[in-house]
């Protein structure tokens, strides 16, 4: 019976244990502040969601609850003076912030935020460095030195091209932690091809598959998916200028380029005069181009076609970034570009300039 009762009383401990280990509890002092409401805030579908509210008292307030999956959080003064940012995890989070400096704040506490402050101490020093090659390069653009131009360049695409392979190399490192599928999501998701991506969305675990980040790169991946490389265009069917109906299955038996552009997009009109080159190039050799603008204003959409001298099949339904065709090849910015061989299936993405030209001349000669 002695036995058993100090069985009992071990248990009894171990759920206490636990009970206080899934709460988390937020302590905050910001100096020189008397009395304010302090709000705690996520993102939530890029829009600030408010999850909790309290009162400072002489500088001093607390939040107090549980959370099943870690996210990152913000705390707010009044309606706009955010002044932390961490993530919110069952674990006595300190914050210690002065109202006469509030970019100073620190955040103790919550390894997973030490963690995330990692990565962003090593993206910043990088960015620092980017920011240095602009400077140079606007110099020798000023001074005209082509040759030191060329360098330069080079040297920012190796930088920015280091700043993906450390991202990707961070979430494989991290990948049982929620900043894996927290960085995958913020700063490679759009970037990367859709094996690769889902290479990285493969190793998160189980547990995190209830994230909202998680579930949000798995739906990315999925939308993704529908038009990787190699798999059969989306069909869709949209109206032409004269408000006939234009099916994609109709371009079928040449290889086809899908270009998502709009009258009013400036990199779009830049790369037209190159879209235009290709066409004239290719179009009696099996290449043929589908327009799909963005454009909500039909005058300025044919304005547009005819000033730069646009000379394929042009369709719209003029809902701009609801586009139904966009949203169905995932489009997130234009001008965006798809290539599909005379099966309908895709053989490449956004091709530009140079790039656009010696992939038809490998494909068309």
């Amino acid at each position: 019976m002695r036995n058993l009762g100090i069985v009992v009383l071990l248990l009894l401990f171990i759920a206490g244990c636990q009970s206080n280990s899934a709460k988390y509890q937020v302590n905050g002092t910001v100096a020189g502040l008397d009395s304010a409401v302090v709000y705690l805030v996520k993102a939530e579908n890029g829009r600030p969601v408010t999850t909790d509210t309290t009162h400072a008292v002489e500088g001093k307030f607390s939040f107090e609850g549980t959370i099943a999956v870690p996210e990152l959080h913000y705390l707010r003064l009044g309606e706009r003076d955010y002044f932390a940012q961490f993530f919110l995890e069952n674990e006595t989070i300190t914050v210690e912030a002065n109202a006469d400096s509030l970019r100073g704040t620190q955040v103790t506490g919550s390894p997973i935020t030490d963690l995330f402050n990692e990565y962003l101490d090593e993206v910043q020093r990088m960015q620092e460095k980017m920011s240095e090659y602009q400077q140079q390069y606007s110099a020798a653009m000023a001074s005209g030195n082509q040759d030191e131009v060329d360098r330069i360049r080079i040297d920012a695409e190796a930088a920015n091209d280091n700043m993906q392979v450390y991202a990707k190399n961070f979430v494989k490192e991290n990948s049982t932690s929620i900043v894996g599928p927290f960085v995958t999501l913020t700063q490679l998701a759009q970037q990367l091809d859709y094996t690769e991506l889902k290479e990285l969305v493969d190793l998160f675990p189980a547990e995190l598959d209830s994230s909202v980040y998680t579930k949000q790169l798995k739906e990315f991946v999925a939308e993704k998916g529908r038009t990787a490389i190699g798999v059969q265009a989306p069909e869709f069917t949209m109206n032409d200028v004269d408000g006939n109906p234009v099916s994609l299955s109709a371009f079928r038996g040449k290889y086809l380029l899908i270009d998502f552009w709009a009258a009013w997009c400036g990199p779009c009109r830049q790369e037209n005069p190159n879209v235009v080159s290709a066409y004239n190039t290719f179009k009696d050799k099996g290449f043929d181009i589908l327009g799909v603008s963005l454009d909500r204003e039909k005058e300025a959409w044919l304005k547009a076609i005819e000033d730069d001298k646009l000379s394929w099949t042009h369709v719209s339904d003029l809902k701009y970034w609801q586009n139904e065709a966009a949203q169905l090849y995932g489009v997130q910015s234009i001008p965006h570009s798809v290539l599909l061989d005379p099966e309908g299936k895709i053989v490449a993405k956004n091709l530009r300039g140079k790039d656009l030209h010696d992939k038809l001349n490998e494909l068309l000669n």
